[in-house]
Order: structure tokens, then sequence, then C-alpha cells
């Protein structure tokens, strides 16, 4: 199967893409208490309390702080994965259209 190179126009579409869908993942735990809930239940497991040893997270500024972050880390890879699912979906079809 013979590769093409991306275009500009492509990877500026998908790089869109990942900051929108980013976007959307992180209103959803805004707007969504059952996301809200599990995230909240995620970060009082004893996994989270030494990582926030291991980064030195000493108050609930410097905590809330680092789960923003794993949050904002978290919801970018799915995007990412989101977003190169559907590009090779879109690819194979335009593939089988020629």
């Amino acid at each position: 199967m013979p590769t093409t190179t991306p275009t500009v126009t492509r990877t500026l579409y998908k790089t869109l893409a990942v900051l929108g869908l980013t976007v959307l993942f992180m209103l959803s735990l805004r707007l969504s208490t059952t996301v809200a809930g599990l995230v909240d239940r995620i970060a009082g497991t004893d996994l989270w309390l030494s990582v926030y040893r291991l980064a030195g997270a000493t108050d609930e500024t410097e905590q809330e702080r680092l789960i923003v972050m794993a949050v904002a880390l978290v919801c970018c890879v799915l995007a990412i994965g989101v977003v190169e699912i559907a590009d090779r979906l879109l690819m194979r079809r335009a593939a089988r259209k020629r």
C-alpha cells in the first residue's frame, strides 16, 4: 500500500481537530457530573496521592493544578487517538474510491 505525503492543509485540519476535540473533552468534564465524579474518584486514590508526593504538591492549589494538567493531557491523547483513527478510516475510504 503506497503512502502519500501529508499535505500542509491536511496537517492543519488534523491539528485543529485535535484542539477542538481536546476542548470538547475538557468541557465534558465541566458539564457532565458523571465524568466529574469519575475524575474525583481517581484523584482520591492512593496512586494519585503518591503522584502528589512525587510532584511535590503539598497544598490544595498545587494538587488542583496537577489534576488539571493530567486532565488536559488525557483529553489531548484521547483527541489524538480519535483524529488518527478517523484519518485512517477516511484515507482507506478514499483509496477504495480510486
